[in-house]
C-alpha cells in the first residue's frame, strides 16, 4: 500500500508544478518533449510495480530460512511482510507459509 501513496505523493507533486517549466513556443519540440516524456513516465511506473515484488522477496530469504528451520515458529518481520504481499497480490492463495518460504528460499 506504501507504494500507491508514494505514487500519489509522486502524481500530485507533478500536477503541482510550475507550468511554465512544461511550456515550449517550438511545436516541434513540444511534439518532442511529449513523445520522450509519456513514454518514460510509464515504463518508470510500470518497472517500479514490477520491482517491488522481488526486492521484497529478496529481503526476505533470511527470515524463511528461520521459519523453514524453526518448523514456523519464528515469523520474521520482513517474510512477514512477503507473506502479507503474496496473499494481497494473488486471489486464492497458491502456496501455505511453508511452502511460500522455501520458495522464497529456492528462488531468491
Amino acid at each position: 500500500m506504501d507504494l500507491w501513496k508514494t505514487l500519489a505523493a509522486i502524481i500530485t507533486v507533478s500536477i503541482s508544478a510550475d507550468v511554465m517549466a512544461w511550456y515550449v513556443e517550438n511545436p516541434v519540440e513540444r511534439a518532442l518533449t511529449v513523445t520522450t516524456l509519456f513514454p518514460t513516465m510509464i515504463l518508470g511506473g510500470t518497472t517500479a510495480f514490477t520491482m517491488y515484488g522481488p526486492s521484497l522477496m529478496k529481503k526476505a530469504k533470511n527470515d524463511a530460512l528461520a521459519f523453514i528451520g524453526s518448523d514456523g515458529e519464528i515469523r520474521g518481520a520482513q517474510f512477514e511482510q512477503a507473506s502479507r504481499y503474496y496473499r494481497s497480490t494473488y486471489n486464492s492463495p497458491l502456496m501455505s507459509d511453508m511452502q511460500l518460504a522455501r520458495a522464497i528460499v529456492v528462488a531468491y
